[in-house]
């Protein structure tokens, strides 16, 4: 009797917990976390940013990595497993509180997920970027088979010299990602039209260790810059495209002057992306110019180099730019100058500020999403970096691999499709796909 009761009375507790307490599976991404493509309706939604993700029993849950997974889980028999899985795809099914694995039906207890190393896959593009005819342009994006294509940026890239021309891409809403059957801004015609394999001793970069160990070298350029002056990191700072870029990052790499990545730079990148949460939608394209020159009196003879120059660990150099440049271009267009601009900031320490006109009248003031910004207050110190805001006429030729006028290309090609009256990732129609390596 009291054993029927008992039964009856844990049959009543589980019959009155909320549907969300039994029957659901949950899995947890990391900060290299794979894209989940979720339909809803006629709708593709895209979640990227690491945290908890769940499904109800019966439910499938869509997983995409461009460079294969990484499953941490605890098995049915309470130990803990890893599994490497090379496939840039992975569906998985909720199976009472848990997730299984179809191709060995493992139970993926207290699942967490992670890419292997690059969230997007590697492709070139038969399409060249602008003033890119005679490089490669490598693209970083998701194959979503039959929905589409997503690209996440395009790269002119000189293979010969190892080293990247500039980088490419279109500001996206961090939340509410919807796939489309277009792509908005500048990659609209690029394709992913064959798979590279990411080699990386093909790529031309400088590490923090090979920077220090070059200063540590020369007496006096080490008093000077103590405190990690110089510093290697991408070129691009706009988080939301960033963490979709990550494990390619030594293809986007140069030497930062310290104050100006994490001072006026990372200033307007944020007013950016403000801007963009508005609404708002921008091409972008970024790269380097010149080379950062020392004073005559920095610990070198007359008849020296003056350039700052870093030794590679395998015996070749690589100098320090003299101008970081962002070639900024509004989707929604006002008719005004800051339609399509350039920022140019200064990557010396060594920079006066009464020689910034040297390159152009600066303009930052009459570029609206600007105004009230800490970018806006802050620009004109060089403790925080110098930059400045230029006409496209007054520098396209003053800079090294500058790809000219978005106007132009405007001009010469179909426009593109106007943006949606809400924020959305979009998508070009899936391409054939060769596969390859990048030798």
């Amino acid at each position: 009797m009291w054993s029927l009761l008992t039964v009856f009375l844990g049959l009543s507790v589980l019959w009155g917990l909320p549907q969300d307490a039994i029957g659901s599976c949950q899995l947890k991404t990391t900060p290299t976390a794979p894209l989940i493509v979720t339909t809803f309706g006629s709708k593709q939604l895209v979640s990227n940013s690491a945290g908890n993700h769940e499904r109800d029993r019966g439910e499938t849950i869509e997983l995409f990595c461009g460079s294969g997974f990484l499953f941490n889980y605890r098995h049915s028999y309470g130990h803990t497993e890893s599994l490497s899985i090379n496939d840039n795809k992975v569906s998985l099914r909720c199976e009472s509180d848990y997730f299984v694995y179809p191709k060995n039906r493992d139970r993926l207890m207290n699942l967490v997920v992670q890419c292997q190393k690059g969230v997007s896959q590697l492709f070139e593009s038969r399409t060249s970027l602008p003033n890119c005819e005679g490089d490669m342009t490598l693209v970083l994006g998701h194959d979503f088979e039959e929905m589409g294509t997503m690209k996440n940026a395009a790269l002119c890239y000189n293979i010969v010299a190892s080293r990247m021309k500039y980088i490419a891409y279109t500001t996206f809403p961090e939340k509410n990602l919807i796939l489309q059957k277009t792509q908005l801004g500048q990659l609209n015609t690029i394709g992913l039209d064959i798979k590279v394999n990411y080699r990386k001793n093909l790529i031309k970069s400088i590490s923090q260790t090979e920077i220090d160990a070059y200063l540590k070298k020369k007496d006096v350029l080490w008093q000077l810059f103590q405190g990690r002056v110089f510093e290697s990191a991408s070129l691009v700072l706009d988080d939301a495209v960033g963490v979709q870029l990550a494990g390619y990052e030594a293809m986007m790499a140069t030497t930062w002057l310290s104050s100006l990545r994490s001072g006026n730079w990372k200033h307007w990148v944020a007013a950016m992306r403000e801007a963009t949460k508005a609404g708002l939608h921008f091409d972008v394209r970024l790269g380097v110019s010149g080379v950062l020159e020392l004073p005559l009196d920095v610990g070198r003879s007359c008849n020296a180099s003056r350039s700052l120059v870093f030794e590679l660990a395998d015996g070749s150099s690589l100098p320090a730019p003299a101008h970081i440049w962002a070639h900024v271009h509004i989707l929604e267009s006002t008719g005004g100058v800051e339609d399509e601009f350039v920022i140019i900031g200064h990557n010396s320490p060594f920079f006066r500020s009464d020689n910034s006109t040297e390159l152009c009248s600066s303009m930052c003031d009459q570029v609206s999403w600007l105004k009230n910004s800490l970018f806006a207050s802050l620009h004109r110190f060089p403790a925080y970096g110098l930059v400045q805001c230029c006409r496209v006429e007054d520098v396209a030729s003053k800079l090294d691999n500058f790809p000219g006028s978005f106007a132009n290309e405007s001009a010469s090609r179909s426009t593109t499709p106007a943006p949606d009256p809400i924020p959305a990732f979009v998508m070009s129609l899936k391409p054939e796909s060769e596969n390859t390596e990048l030798e």
